[in-house]
């Protein structure tokens, strides 16, 4: 075992409390130490492994999950730029957030795998509560998605979506998420 493993577990023995070395204990800490340097919320969890290059601000909200897979989550963060992840945020393996500036996202939004989220200098990506981005989706440089926007898999978006809107295809048109039309008779 490596010095820097042992004194890990001698820090860990004397710092953190025995209920900490449960199952669920020791996810948490594993969770806090893949995200070391960044601003945790509490019960983050990291279930798979995280690809984090940190030279900015980091912020992960309270209950967000980083689920684990064949491929890594990765977290690019240039020096200067800032990535605010809202509480609840669900982010399924192999989602790529690379951030130049500023990309912030509300509450309650949900990633599958393969996303992609890029930002751009004077160009930052906002995404409002209760968002939900589909397998494989690709979010492009200053774009705003609104609160319970929805965007399908394997679409590009280049554009705002409006809050309860649905962006599909490539590139990503809008269309209403509603399945009723005025008259009540369905679409």
């Amino acid at each position: 075992m490596s010095m820097a493993m042992m004194e890990l577990f001698d820090w860990l023995s004397r710092e953190v409390p025995a209920f900490m070395f449960t199952r669920r204990g020791l996810a948490r800490a594993r969770s806090y130490l893949a995200l070391a340097g960044c601003e945790v919320g509490e019960k983050v969890l990291v279930h798979g492994p995280l690809d984090l290059e940190r030279h900015g601000r980091v912020v992960v909200g309270r209950e967000s999950v980083f689920v684990g897979g064949p491929f890594s989550t990765a977290l690019h963060v240039r020096r200067g730029a800032s990535l605010i992840i809202g509480a609840k945020c669900y982010f399924n393996y192999g989602v790529q957030l690379d951030v130049h500036q500023s990309v912030r996202m509300g509450d309650r939004c949900m990633f599958g795998s393969y996303v992609r989220i890029q930002d751009a200098p004077g160009r930052p990506v906002i995404l409002g509560a209760d968002v939900w981005v589909a397998h494989g989706a690709v979010i492009n440089p200053g774009v705003t998605l609104g609160d319970g926007a929805v965007v399908s898999a394997g679409s590009v978006v280049n554009t705002d979506v409006p809050a309860g809107m649905l962006a599909i295809g490539n590139p990503a048109r809008l269309m209403s998420q509603r399945l009723c039309s005025s008259g009540g008779s369905h679409v």
